[in-house]
């Protein structure tokens, strides 16, 4: 009778265990339906007092921040809460140290003042709460109607021009791409958070349809509709002695292959941006999107090289994007006007150019790697949102390409088991600690334990571990990054990484979604060389009359490590003269490299060093 005993007593903690967390998932339901309730009521509430459609009055707030109140801080562009409203006097970046420069004042973007005295509520808790914020995007949409001498309609088609005003753009394109991007939302309908926006009819515009031209000039290289301008970068010579700037002549595709697009930010405002590169800085950009309208410009065209890389042979094959705003601020939030012209640009040049939609060639600066061994650039930084950036383009890297029967996984971070405070995980900024929520990366240990050592690179640090520091990207792997896994144990994952064994914080696969694709390794029994760049032979340059520039290893790849290919390239190196843009130019060598996804960075090995797997 007594091991029965025990037994009824286990049986009888099992009942109470299952009915207590029966409760809490009650609970836990109940509290999620109270949440998004409230957030739906505040729409609904917001719309019937001041007479706007509920379903525009959605979408204009997903248009602006995806139904995101960011905590109260405030967007590059000034913008607060998920009405975006903006208010960019003395605004300095949150949590940034005494160095941090202002946001880039636009005296004319202080529609929080507006708001309040529309609504009578108070400007700071327009900033902080989510209910007054959408009561001020009501108010302000309603004024906005009632000053076009239109009335107060159920009929969504006709607010266009109210919607345009919102976008408080000065610029046409500008406000008819942000009208657009808010019809498309209420015609293809959205659910989230538990707010829906019920599909709309709004296509018939009428005499106020979107105009579909190719922004301000035709002669920007830019999808239609988009608000992109033709503002050409410096290009001549500095001295007689052939030093010139700012960038230069190509004929890609026909000369070289456009591989990749790097994603950057300015760290300066978009007309501070436009300044530098209309200067003699030996830097430029093909493109540079502004935060507050999402308008373009144009500086060079994707036929032609621009110097923004920092990497000669990535600048070669890559078209470069500038985007205004801050990687260092974590409390600065890029706004979705920038996103949103960004991957309707980057999903017509992939397109256009044959460049696949994926981390291996839609990457950041901090992506490319050096040519030789250095801690190189870190923007767009820990906050930019590549998952929200690749579903504007149609294409959701965190879906599952596998069953798990191949070692390749995709870093698909999850907020609520990425970043959290009770593992004592956080981002600093010279000491100072960024905010968790939106941070785009997972942490990688020496051990499967948070109390571990974070890995750390021989080139970034002379340290033996990692730290949390914003630029430190040797201990980060990115979301769409793609490894290949060792194993795990328990709620950790090991991967390869960088040359060694890292492990990542993974819970159930929180963190990582199984992929299938093509892995590199050794040949033989002994480590290879990992390049920064796909350059011809030394012997092959010398050859050419190129001085000073050889194949420089940067890291080694061990055997028995593997390493997500990323495709084959030709060895090639771009001779470029001022005024010259001849097919000579281009000096090919006589072997393949494989491109891998090897640490924070992409790298090159030589095919005859290596072999392509599959497991």
């Amino acid at each position: 009778m007594k091991k029965y005993k025990g037994l009824f007593s286990h049986v009888r903690w099992l009942v109470i265990a299952i009915l207590f967390g029966s409760l809490m998932i009650g609970l836990s339901t109940n509290q999620v339906h109270a949440k998004t309730s409230s957030l739906e009521t505040a729409f609904q509430q917001a719309a019937n007092k001041y007479q706007v459609p509920v379903n525009l009055l959605k979408a204009v707030s997903y248009n602006e921040s995806s139904f995101e109140s960011h905590g109260g801080q405030p967007s590059v562009a000034g913008g607060y809460g998920v009405m975006h409203l903006t208010d960019t006097t003395g605004l300095i970046p949150n949590g940034a140290n005494s160095k941090a420069e202002k946001v880039p004042n636009a005296a004319s973007l202080h529609t929080l003042q507006k708001a309040a005295k529309l609504t009578g509520i108070s400007v700071s808790k327009l900033k902080s709460n989510t209910t007054a914020n959408i009561q001020g995007g009501a108010a302000l949409l309603a004024a906005y109607q009632k000053s076009l001498g239109k009335p107060l309609t159920t009929n969504s088609a006709s607010w266009y021009s109210a919607v345009k005003k919102y976008s408080q753009s000065d610029s046409k394109p500008a406000a008819e791409f942000f009208a657009a991007n808010v019809y498309q939302i209420l015609a293809k309908g959205v659910h989230k958070d538990g707010v829906t926006i019920t599909p709309q009819k709004v296509n018939a515009l009428k005499d106020e349809a979107v105009d579909s031209t190719k922004g301000e000039s035709a002669e920007t290289d830019g999808p239609a509709g988009l608000p992109i301008q033709w503002i050409p970068a410096l290009y001549k010579e500095f001295d007689d002695q052939g030093d010139y700037g700012n960038y230069d002549l190509a004929d890609r595709p026909n000369d070289q292959k456009i591989n990749y697009i790097v994603i950057h930010n300015t760290e300066t405002s978009f007309q501070d941006a436009l300044s530098l590169f209309s200067t003699p800085t030996y830097s430029t950009a093909n493109y540079v999107v502004s935060s507050v309208e999402g308008t373009v410009a144009e500086l060079v065209r994707p036929q032609n090289v621009a110097w923004h890389a920092g990497n000669w042979y990535i600048n070669s094959h890559s078209i470069g994007i500038e985007h205004e705003g801050y990687a260092a601020v974590g409390g600065f939030w890029y706004t979705e006007n920038m996103y949103k012209s960004s991957a309707a640009l980057v999903k017509y040049l992939a397109a256009k150019y044959g460049i696949p939609l994926d981390r291996q060639h839609i990457i950041g600066h901090d992506n490319v790697p050096g040519l030789n061994p250095t801690a190189m650039h870190w923007d767009p930084g820990t906050y930019w949102n590549w998952n929200h950036y690749f579903d504007l383009m149609g294409v959701d890297l965190s879906q599952s390409q596998g069953d798990g029967s191949s070692s390749v996984i995709t870093i698909t971070p999850n907020e609520k088991y990425n970043l959290t405070a009770a593992s004592g995980q956080k981002v600093t900024d010279d000491g100072v600690t960024l905010p968790l929520a939106g941070s785009n990366f997972v942490y990688l240990y020496k051990q499967p334990s948070f109390s571990a050592d974070l890995i750390a690179d021989k080139d970034f640090s002379t340290g033996q571990s990692g730290t949390t520091e914003k630029n430190d990207w040797s201990d980060k792997a990115v979301y769409g990054q793609q490894f290949s896994k060792i194993g795990d144990n328990g709620d950790w994952t090991e991967i390869n990484y960088g040359g060694q064994s890292a492990w990542f914080y993974n819970p159930g696969g929180a963190n990582s979604t199984n992929a299938t694709g093509k892995l590199v390794t050794v040949k033989g029994t002994k480590a290879v060389p990992v390049y920064g760049s796909a350059y011809p032979s030394e012997s092959i340059l010398k050859k050419n009359k190129v001085t000073g520039v050889k194949p420089t290893p940067i890291y080694q790849l061990q055997p028995g490590q593997k390493y997500v290919y990323g495709g084959t390239v030709p060895a090639e190196y771009f001779n470029s003269h001022f005024n010259s843009n001849s097919a000579k130019n281009v000096i090919h060598g006589n072997n393949d490299y494989y491109q891998i996804q090897f640490n924070h960075r992409i790298a090159f090995v030589k095919a005859s060093d290596t072999m392509i797997v599959t497991h």
